[in-house]
């Protein structure tokens, strides 16, 4: 009785001793990430050179692809011949307006003096006609005398119509020459939208030059030289090797073990690689349930995890690698 007593011992403690292992065993696992971008051209074309190949080591500013320009180049040689004949012609406008505006100006000075001249002649003319009109009619001067009056005042009034013809067509002119000046402005605008238009023109052109925004490794390559591609069309992948990080999903129940800035130590999976990442982000939303809720472990509410991206920026990381919590964390 006492030995199967004591084979029942050892039985229990066997099997609570591996319940301890389970336990010790539980590790927070996590995924490595990197800042990783796609390529991409902003015009259109063919591809008439691409200078690498995946695995490359790139750095900022490197071209690492052309694309052919030549319809570009056709377009901006229109253009400048467009922007030289508009600047011609404002050339051209500007001193027409000039030339117009002394002459018209000048002229219509003269013609209203001469219309003030004319107005004044017709106003004495018609005071020496009323007046010898009225003699006339006394008897106190001949008709002869009269008509002479008469013919001085209807001649005034011809010369006062006249003159006022010619402010009038003074003025006409005057205003020619306003109409020369909204030419001018017409003209300017054309320039200004051309010139818009060769400076966007410059900046296609720029464009097909494709560089690399940032120093990494081409990690993959979806075109090859002679593609025919459109707009957003992305021609390789890049990665920062010295941008990146791994993602944990900590659930709720550990989540008090982590602060921002916290530095923490993590162990690949072979065992041997380790490195130390800080804590940069907690995420304030929930990832998904952990745990379900059931009724054998008498829980009655499922257990979340939370996002905690730990940053790391080391060369040894690759993106999908795994890596958990060492057990010194603190």
């Amino acid at each position: 009785m006492k030995k199967f007593l004591a084979t029942i011992c050892a039985a229990c403690l066997l099997i609570t001793g591996c319940g301890d292992e389970k336990i010790s065993q539980e590790v927070t696992w996590g995924r490595a990430d990197a800042k990783e971008i796609d390529i991409n051209s902003k015009i259109p074309g063919r591809v008439v050179k691409l200078l690498v190949a995946e695995g490359d080591t790139v750095q900022a500013g490197q071209i690492i692809a052309y694309i052919d320009q030549r319809d570009l180049l056709a377009q901006k040689l229109q253009l400048e011949a467009n922007i030289a004949a508009i600047e011609a012609q404002q050339v051209e406008a500007a001193a027409l307006t000039e030339m117009q505006r002394g002459t018209t100006e000048s002229a219509l000075a003269q013609a209203q003096a001469a219309e003030d001249r004319a107005r004044a002649d017709l106003l004495m003319c018609e005071s020496d006609f009323n007046r010898y009109s009225e003699l006339l009619a006394s008897g106190a001067v001949s008709r002869q005398i009269f008509e002479q009056y008469k013919t001085k005042f209807d001649t005034a009034k011809a010369t006062y119509i006249q003159a006022q013809a010619s402010t009038a067509q003074a003025q006409a002119a005057l205003l020619q020459t306003n109409v020369n000046e909204a030419n001018e402005i017409s003209l300017s605008k054309k320039l200004d939208q051309a010139r818009a238009t060769l400076e966007q023109l410059e900046v296609s052109l720029d464009e097909t030059e494709i560089k690399i925004p940032f120093a990494g490794i081409i990690t993959a390559k979806y075109v090859e030289e002679g593609s025919m591609i459109s707009q957003g069309t992305p021609l390789v992948a890049i990665q920062d090797p010295h941008d990146n990080w791994i993602d944990l999903k900590i659930p709720e129940t550990q989540l008090k073990n982590f602060k921002l800035n916290q530095r923490v130590e993590l162990v690949a999976r072979d065992e041997v690689t380790k490195i130390f990442g800080t804590v940069i982000d907690i995420s304030r939303k929930a990832e998904f349930a952990t745990q379900r809720a059931t009724s054998e472990r008498g829980d009655d509410s499922d257990i979340i995890t939370f996002n905690v991206k730990i940053q790391v920026n080391s060369e040894m990381i690759r993106p999908g690698m795994r890596f958990r919590l060492a057990e010194n964390l603190s």
